[in-house]
């Protein structure tokens, strides 16, 4: 079985465990997770950090997008529509949940203007979705390589840092040359430190 077939068993597989999930559980995760940012004291000492706006079943991050705008923080969010369109990767700030827009879109989030866009060099820690992650930090998106592009424009200096359910934390994923690990995943009970080596500068992930 090739790489390709192997990361489409296991999508196929996860997205299904996540569908089945309840509100309640949904909310109840996002809580637990939310409470692992407010206590972090890497996410204390960070000034500007980018986080997903999450959909559907994803760990919920509008509560958490709010207590890091509560706190002072720059915070930015993926631009998918200048995504879709050929803009390439942009970042967009936000100053209010409110600000995430969801009518026509299909990941919320502000219109881009000249004045509101982040760049991805001034990031000091990303939060990111992913369909699984393993103990060594590989992460499996959904296909499109956008978060492997993003991070690809990162700081040297810059966290990676995974949300996602206990069942998307996988013993071992199949990756490729250009699947970027993360440093940490977070899941409702726990925080999971990855061994993998950063594919840029020979950072090591977790101590």
């Amino acid at each position: 079985m090739d790489i390709s077939e192997e990361k489409r068993i296991i999508r196929e597989r996860v997205r299904a465990l996540r569908e089945s999930l309840s509100p309640e559980e949904v909310r109840e995760a996002g809580l637990a997770v939310s409470g692992w940012v407010r206590s972090s004291p890497r996410i204390e000492k960070a000034g500007t950090l980018c986080v997903y706006a999450s959909t559907a079943k994803e760990i919920p991050t509008r509560d958490i997008i709010r207590f890091l705008l509560d706190s002072g923080k720059c915070v930015a969010v993926p631009d998918w529509e200048g995504w879709k369109q050929g803009s390439g990767i942009r970042l967009a700030g936000i100053a209010d949940p409110s600000d995430l827009q969801e009518e026509g879109r299909i990941v919320p989030q502000p219109p881009v203007t000249r004045g509101n866009t982040v760049s991805p060099e001034d990031v000091e820690i990303f939060i990111i979705p992913g369909l699984a992650f393993d103990h060594a930090g590989n992460r499996l998106g959904m296909g499109g390589g956008y978060f492997d592009r993003l991070l690809a424009l990162a700081s040297t200096k810059a966290a990676f840092l995974g949300l996602a359910y206990e069942f998307q934390v996988l013993a071992h994923l199949p990756s490729e040359p250009h699947d970027i690990p993360v440093h940490h995943v977070v899941t409702p009970g726990e925080e999971r430190v990855g061994k993998a080596v950063h594919k840029k500068e020979g950072m090591f992930y977790g101590s």
